[in-house]
């Protein structure tokens, strides 16, 4: 019955191939932000954490954890307050033949013009490449934290690839297909989902800290949508750009040095 629902829902509104348009929450931008102020906040943001990563892994400034911990969920928040805004710049979608909000209109060429929408679409990569580094950096930290080796630290990189391949396939299949890239997005978020859970129950075997395993898949999950939704964007706005994208992200590492025990709570 419910497949039965969605697919009919699918089929009838053919909404884009990302979290928002599909589930259709969006708000009226109430601090009444330039479509632009967020996309370059959160530019911003990811050089300043960057930057801070970079130091707490080169010169072991782990003082400064809890700044990157901040900046950091203030990213995410920022991204999911910018992703779900109804009042963002329109795009005519013409294989659906009407007009939708669009997420990634700064990297809408026919939005934008070529010039412009390269550079959004480099510095959304850049965005997306520094909220996934930091990310990693963060669940490799708390997996430390919990006693847990670098190959446990690593097997969260497996989720993250399954991520970036269901992302990719969805952007692609939504320029030729949006109904099967709709089908494929929905597949992929049950995939990393059962993926998480899986992480979930072996990590709490390994350590016997259960609440502590489920904020680590809690915070992965929340993070891993809001980092999804900007690769989509940016797959969708260059299609034929999508590989090198992919691979940027994909070469995000971790950058972590194991804490000593005495620094462990």
């Amino acid at each position: 019955m419910f497949f039965s629902t969605l697919s009919h829902y699918i089929n009838a509104n053919a909404p884009m191939t990302n979290i928002p348009e599909l589930i259709g929450l969006h708000h009226g931008n109430p601090l009444g932000l330039h479509p632009l102020a967020i996309p370059l906040f959160l530019l911003v943001l990811a050089v300043v954490m960057r930057i801070i990563a970079l130091r707490v892994y080169k010169k072991d400034r782990r003082g400064l954890y809890p700044l990157l911990y901040s900046l950091w969920w203030l990213s995410v928040a920022a991204t999911y307050y910018y992703c779900f805004s109804g009042d963002l710049p329109l795009f005519e979608d013409n294989d659906l033949q009407r007009t939708e909000i669009c997420i990634g209109w700064f990297c809408q060429r026919q939005v934008v013009g070529i010039g412009w929408s390269l550079l959004g679409v480099a510095m959304l990569s850049y965005v997306a490449y520094c909220m996934l580094n930091i990310l990693l950096h963060v669940i490799a930290h708390q997996s430390d934290r919990m006693g847990l080796g670098e190959k446990e630290w690593r097997e969260w990189s497996w989720i993250i690839f399954a991520m970036l391949i269901g992302a990719s396939a969805a952007g692609i299949a939504d320029d030729f297909a949006p109904i099967v890239g709709i089908w494929i997005m929905i597949a992929y978020h049950v995939v990393i989902f059962l993926m998480t859970v899986v992480k979930l129950i072996v990590d709490t075997k390994r350590t016997r800290l259960f609440g502590r395993c489920l904020l680590s898949a809690v915070c992965f999950l929340v993070v891993f949508e809001a980092v999804t939704m900007l690769a989509i964007e940016c797959i969708e706005g260059y299609i034929y750009l999508f590989l090198p994208i992919i691979g940027l992200f994909a070469s995000a590492d971790y950058r972590y040095k194991k804490i000593q025990p005495s620094d462990k709570e």
